[in-house]
């Protein structure tokens, strides 16, 4: 797409977001050129190491963990779960496992070919509001709705909220990841010069910017009460050090990355209960590189 310098600017409900905002037709363009690709790899990587996919399914069951401890989806057998934006497929494996009736929606069907074949019969191509728009008109409902880093990249987060309100059950459950961005960790670092960047703010891919202090605020508008918050492992700690800075030296961040997903199954090996309550901690501390907000109807 064309060059273009963004700036921001802060919403009424606290986070930010781009401007100016790019048209439709520009991110359409510019996402059919960096995400949806349906040969080589550039968004999602060809391979991981055992321990990445250890990290990913543990992941992926303590979103299903997460939804059980609401108390308001039960069972997970015979549920209804819709995923948008699914990409690889981890919550979808997760939850097909789980015993769910298992729905993916994402543009490209690469990801979920190249780590979940056998899911591809469940997916279902195309722009996430015109697939939701027609999920809602053939009448279908969900008991549980993920949007998995989704909510950030489109131009307007409430609209597709809404659709995805418009297909869940009474009683259902939608859980939001977004990263945890102008969060206080980030804050801390700029205000002791160890980031030289606001590396995070990266239009036109991310084009609203989410944390802990504002996302019940974005749950209340969109007609959703924020019933349960938890964080994931936060990397952002390595930058506090010299000798693991990734932000000024790129060099150290494949070994933070690693040191994170070998911290991430640690904390994981006292079973799903602790490392949910240890994520939810995080969130409450405003930290984590992602949040994950679980709601329920108001």
């Amino acid at each position: 797409m064309t060059a273009r310098k963004y700036g921001k600017t802060a919403a009424d409900l606290g986070f930010m977001s781009v401007t100016p905002m790019p048209s439709r037709a520009e991110l359409e363009k510019f996402y059919a050129e960096t995400y949806f690709q349906t040969s080589a790899a550039k968004t999602y990587a060809p391979t991981y190491s055992p321990e990445e996919l250890d990290q990913k399914r543990l992941r992926a069951r303590l979103v299903l963990h997460a939804v059980t401890a609401t108390g308001r989806v039960t069972a997970l057998n015979d549920a209804r779960l819709l995923e948008v934006g699914c990409g690889e497929g981890f919550i979808l494996q997760a939850a097909t496992e789980a015993g769910c009736m298992t729905t993916g929606v994402d543009y490209s069907e690469h990801a979920i070919r190249s780590f979940h074949p056998d899911l591809l019969p469940n997916l279902r191509l195309g722009d996430a509001a015109t697939v939701l728009d027609n999920l809602r008109d053939s009448g279908e409902t969900f008991d549980v709705c993920v949007l998995q880093n989704v909510v950030e990249h489109v131009i307007d987060p409430f609209d597709l909220l809404a659709k995805v309100r418009a297909v869940m059950a009474k009683d259902g459950i939608l859980l939001v990841n977004v990263p945890n961005d102008y969060s206080p960790m980030q804050t801390r670092l700029q205000e002791l010069g160890w980031i030289n960047r606001e590396y995070w703010f990266s239009p036109p891919d991310h084009l609203h910017y989410f944390n802990v202090d504002n996302i019940g605020g974005v749950a209340d508008r969109a007609g959703f009460q924020v019933v349960d918050m938890f964080g994931d492992f936060p990397i952002e700690l390595f930058l506090f050090h010299p000798g693991s800075n990734y932000v000024q030296d790129s060099g150290k961040g494949a070994d933070a990355h690693r040191a994170r997903i070998i911290l991430d199954l640690l904390l994981a090996e006292r079973g799903l209960d602790a490392y949910h309550d240890f994520c939810r901690a995080m969130s409450r501390c405003g930290i984590g590189r992602n949040l994950c907000a679980v709601m329920a109807f108001k």
